[in-house]
């Protein structure tokens, strides 16, 4: 996973711009601008802005999920490497 998907999962876990940038000790600008680089890359729309809330596209609710699920299968081989 690269830092603008990590930055993704934040926003997306957050609904909040500026409670991700704290949480990565990042600025707010840094997570636009990460933001806006994953949605150039895809061509796909991740979030939808209404005034000062923030909401999950399909596509970037689907992003999410399988995010998530590529998350817990490295910490999954992790532990089992370990372990």
């Amino acid at each position: 996973m690269d830092y603008r998907e990590k930055v993704f999962m934040a926003v997306a876990e957050r609904l909040n711009i500026t409670k991700a940038a704290e949480s990565l000790y990042i600025s707010q600008p840094a997570v636009t601008k990460h933001i806006h680089e994953l949605e150039q890359k895809t061509g796909i729309a991740l979030f939808v802005r209404k005034g000062n809330k923030i909401f999950l596209t399909p596509a970037g609710e689907i992003l999410y999920n399988r995010l998530g699920t590529i998350k817990i299968c490295i910490t999954n081989s992790i532990l089992n490497l370990v372990l």
